[in-house]
């Protein structure tokens, strides 16, 4: 075997060696990448479902509040209707009415309005933490809507004002009653009451809106985030059987090459051994 013959064989089997170190390099970069990607995708996915749990939480205190305060307004517009018209004969009922309302109604629309507080940010800060997703190609995701939540802060805030008219005209109830024009009284209670039912009800609404339309983003991510983590790993995969099938190729020349040194060392000693009696003669 010429010395250009050995030469070119050991650099194929060189070649091969360095072929098989960076596909063994690539497979454990492959599934780096993979972890870093998971993990870059789960640190994304979950910051959006922290503020997700946080609106779900908020949303869930503030219709139970909700529910109260409409039973109470109700409980309210029972006892106006059966002892308005009296107000003389049942001021210590309405006197304890109106000490109810003072302690309960405005205080539990302030609870309402505190506990939507961090669900406005939480939903602001998920809004913006999808638009920055949705930068992303094949990303993209519509944000949360806050127009929704501003107009129930907008509501609260007339809630507040109506449950303070409301107890001022409790007050004024057994006047009106001296004075004898009690009907007119009752008559704007009953109204004032049944706004605050009516603006309860809106604020109840948007607040589901508001949930309907989180629980359907956290849906969409969700789907989103599985897709994504299973092409990852299908790429890893890929990624891994293509360089996996380049190291037994090179596996195959290296044996290939170690062959066909073999035989060229077995011809030569044969050549030789044919030599050597003609040279001794």
């Amino acid at each position: 075997m010429s010395i250009l013959e050995k030469i070119a064989r050991l650099a194929a089997v060189v070649i091969a060696v360095v072929f098989i170190g960076i596909s063994l390099v690539g497979i454990v970069g492959a599934w780096f990448v993979d972890r870093t990607a998971t993990n870059v995708v789960m640190s994304a996915f979950g910051f959006v479902e922290t503020g997700v749990g946080v609106v779900d939480a908020g949303a869930a205190r503030v219709n139970n509040l909700i529910a109260t305060i409409r039973t109470e307004v109700q409980q309210a517009t029972e006892t106006i209707s059966a002892v308005g018209t009296e107000a003389r004969t049942n001021s210590a009922v309405l006197e304890a009415l109106n000490e109810r309302l003072e302690t309960n109604l405005g205080p539990r629309i302030a609870q309402v309005q505190e506990a939507l507080a961090p669900v406005r940010e939480a939903l602001r800060t998920t809004a913006n933490a999808v638009s920055i997703m949705s930068s992303v190609p094949m990303m993209t995701e519509r944000a949360p809507r806050l127009a929704a939540l501003d107009q129930t802060f907008n509501r609260l805030e007339e809630l507040s004002a109506d449950s303070t008219q409301l107890r001022n005209t409790l007050r004024a109830l057994t006047v009106a009653q001296q004075n004898g024009v009690p009907s007119e009284t009752v008559a704007a209670l009953n109204r004032l009451t049944q706004r605050i039912d009516t603006r309860l009800d809106e604020v109840h609404a948007n607040v589901r809106g508001v949930q309907a339309d989180i629980a359907a983003l956290r849906t969409r991510l969700d789907a989103r985030k599985s897709k994504l983590l299973f092409v990852f790993s299908l790429l890893a995969l890929l990624s891994t059987l293509m360089l996996a099938w380049l190291i037994y190729s090179q596996i195959v020349v290296i044996q290939h090459h170690r062959v066909l040194v073999r035989q060229s060392a077995g011809k030569s000693a044969i050549d030789e051994d044919r030599k050597s009696p003609i040279a001794d003669s």
